[in-house]
C-alpha cells in the first residue's frame, strides 16, 4: 500500500486514517502538530490566534476527547516508525503533565 504514496511528498489527510494504510516500521519520521484541545473561539486569541489567522476547516478536538484521540494517532505513528525513527510532536504548554 505504501507505493501509492510518492516520496518526499506531503499529504493533506486525517492523520489516523492516512496512517492505517502504512505497513508496520516504514517512516523514518514523523512531524506533527497536533490540535492543542484549548477550546478556540473566535472571540478570544489562544496562541495569539484570531479568527483571521485560522484556516478555513480547521477542527478543534474537545478536551475530554483530546486522551483518546492522542492514544489513536500516537499508537499508529508508533506501528509505522521504524525502530531507528524518530517523532517530533509540538503541542501547547497546557498540555504538558508534572
Amino acid at each position: 500500500m505504501l507505493k501509492k504514496f510518492g516520496t518526499n511528498k506531503i499529504y493533506n489527510k486525517d492523520c489516523i486514517v492516512g496512517m492505517k494504510t502504512i505497513p508496520n516500521e516504514k517512516i523514518d519520521l514523523v512531524v506533527t502538530d497536533p490540535p492543542f484541545a484549548i477550546n478556540f473561539k473566535a472571540k478570544k486569541a489562544n496562541y495569539n490566534r484570531t479568527a483571521s489567522r485560522v484556516l478555513s476547516g480547521y477542527d478543534e478536538i474537545k478536551v475530554e476527547d483530546y486522551y483518546d484521540f492522542t492514544n489513536a494517532w500516537m499508537t499508529e505513528a508508533y506501528r509505522i516508525l521504524k525502530k531507528s525513527g524518530s517523532m517530533y510532536v509540538f503541542s501547547g504548554w497546557n498540555n504538558l503533565k508534572d
